[in-house]
């Protein structure tokens, strides 16, 4: 696999660098040496990769039938008002079945894109890694993602500080507490 059928991967599922790399449970700046060329790519992020586009696949389709059935109970809904007397009673009707099914979608794919992450980590051995502090408390590593910036090359888990430590990519340091 070359730099540019990397790339078009991750535009055909329309996410992220970021997101990407998560995904390949890489760092962004690896991604990017990927992405340019500068570093061959690994036959382990390859396997990673067939896997996910297997399960994605599964997972597009199932968002595709939500999102459908969705959009025909908002018909029905529509069709069921259109008889009544005010169009505003009408206009109710239809923001809320269309409420109602994008609620729905959104729900379905991010219990698909959960059950993905779940799949390829499964599928290339990757185990589900939780930090647990003395005092009891724990974190998961999607829990840690979420408390530093969004452009963090690395993080350093201290749990007898509370803190997570953590470099963006432009070489720049900060922390945050863990609980």
């Amino acid at each position: 696999m070359n730099n540019k059928e990397l790339t078009k991967i991750r535009e055909e599922k329309k996410l992220s660098k970021g997101d990407f790399a998560k995904l390949l449970d890489i760092t962004p700046m690896l991604l990017g040496k990927y992405d340019k060329g500068s570093i061959k790519i690994p036959d382990s992020i390859v396997e990673k990769l067939k896997v996910l586009a297997d399960t994605a696949t599964a997972t597009e389709i199932e968002v595709k039938k939500t999102a459908r059935k969705a959009a025909r109970k908002a018909k029905e809904k529509i069709e069921a008002t259109a008889t009544s007397d005010t169009a505003a009673a009408t206009e109710i009707e239809v923001k809320k079945a269309v409420r109602e099914g994008s609620r729905k979608a959104k729900d379905t794919a991010e219990k698909a894109v959960e059950a993905l992450k779940d799949t390829a980590r499964k599928a290339i051995g990757i185990p589900n890694i939780i930090i647990q502090s003395p005092m009891g408390g724990h974190i998961s590593l999607e829990e840690i993602a979420g408390k530093v910036p969004k452009d963090t090359a690395d993080v350093y888990v201290r749990v007898d500080e509370n803190k997570l430590y953590y470099v963006l990519e432009d070489g720049e340091t900060g922390d945050v507490d863990i609980w």
